[in-house]
């Protein structure tokens, strides 16, 4: 199984996406603050374009947010798609995101509003996801109780 999850389709730039290296990816979130919202994408994001534009110290020395090696090891993560879905430039007529599986075969539909107000889950008790992987999506409103696993895939339509 390949870990490497391509975003193709109604967009401006195709890109691939690498949930391997996510760990050491600062925008992370441990899952349990995900689901609790103790950590919110908004903050996340937010933060994030304040370190960018000089403002704010990274928010791992400001918050005390601390993820040390043996969480690595033992938790799990997710990260936001926004991010991803920004760098790919979807299209104005992109609606859609068709999420596949590793064998080409549509796992569901979602509407890109949907699509980018979620997560992607990358790693779970510290072990990269295989089985139900390479990524999850999770969503607030929708989709926490039960992820979309198995995506290899992602078509935006």
């Amino acid at each position: 199984m390949s870990t490497i999850v391509p975003i193709t389709g109604r967009v401006q730039f195709q890109i691939v996406l690498d949930p391997s290296s996510w760990i050491f990816d600062h925008r992370k979130i441990e899952l349990n603050d995900y689901l609790t919202e103790t950590i919110t994408i908004q903050d996340v994001l937010g933060h994030n374009r304040d370190e960018r534009a000089g403002a704010a110290m990274p928010r791992m020395i400001e918050t005390g947010v601390k993820y040390e090696k043996d969480k690595w090891l033992t938790d799990s993560f997710v990260i936001p798609i926004a991010p991803f879905l920004s760098n790919a430039e979807p299209l104005e007529d992109a609606s859609l995101v068709h999420l596949l599986s590793e064998d080409g075969e549509e796992i569901t539909t979602l509407p890109i509003t949907v699509f980018k107000e979620g997560v992607f889950c990358f790693s779970k008790n510290g072990k990269i996801l295989k089985e139900e992987g390479p990524l999850q999506f999770y969503n607030l409103d929708d989709y926490h109780d039960e992820p979309i696993g198995g995506i290899s895939k992602i078509v935006l339509a």
